[in-house]
């Protein structure tokens, strides 16, 4: 198992989530790329440090946004603007299962039960996440509009393609605190 001691967040991070270890920590299960691996930082703690070294920090990140965007709850974070990197969270920011997924990788998504979607993203990964599709499609778009607002106010345009592979398939149970990885 690849784990980390420091990571931070690039142009290649697909989604974060929280994942527990054998000693009971939280950490972060990161999927970059192909790869997935863990790092030994709570999700907010891993964004935290990202910021820091772009120049931000994570109150100031989303007091940006709150700011930018009307009032609403989980704002999206912009990570790093001049690279168009942005995370949006599913859940509450301190929720062990909060899945911060990245603005530039998810391609669509398909319902999948009430309250069960699954999100396609870059490389070929898939992730079945406890919600539904339209409360889904409503934290992207919100996370579209940000990315927007921000491009404009650096008038710097972003354009970014990924090409998709083969990648995992992501579940989780209700009874599991931690997802299940699966190559397809």
């Amino acid at each position: 198992m690849n784990i980390r001691d420091n990571h931070l967040i690039n142009e290649k991070t697909v989604l974060v989530t929280g994942e527990y270890s054998d000693r009971g920590e939280l950490w972060s299960r990161v999927f970059e790329g192909e790869d997935t691996f863990l790092v030994r930082k709570t999700p907010i703690a891993l964004i935290e440090e990202t910021l820091l070294h772009v120049g931000s920090d994570f109150l100031g990140a989303r007091r940006s946004s709150k700011y930018l965007l009307s009032p609403m709850r989980m704002h999206p974070i912009s990570v790093n603007p001049q690279m168009g990197i942005l995370m949006f969270p599913t859940k509450k920011i301190k929720s062990h299962s909060c899945v911060w997924f990245s603005l530039i990788h998810v391609k669509s998504t398909t319902r999948v039960g009430i309250n069960l979607t699954e999100v396609f993203m870059s490389y070929g990964h898939t992730i079945l996440i406890d919600m539904t599709e339209r409360a889904f499609h409503t934290k992207h778009n919100n996370a579209i509009k940000l990315q927007e607002m921000i491009s404009r106010n650096l008038k710097c345009p972003l354009f970014f393609y990924v090409e998709p592979k083969k990648g995992y398939y992501i579940s989780k149970k209700h009874s599991d605190n931690n997802f299940s990885l699966e190559k397809k």
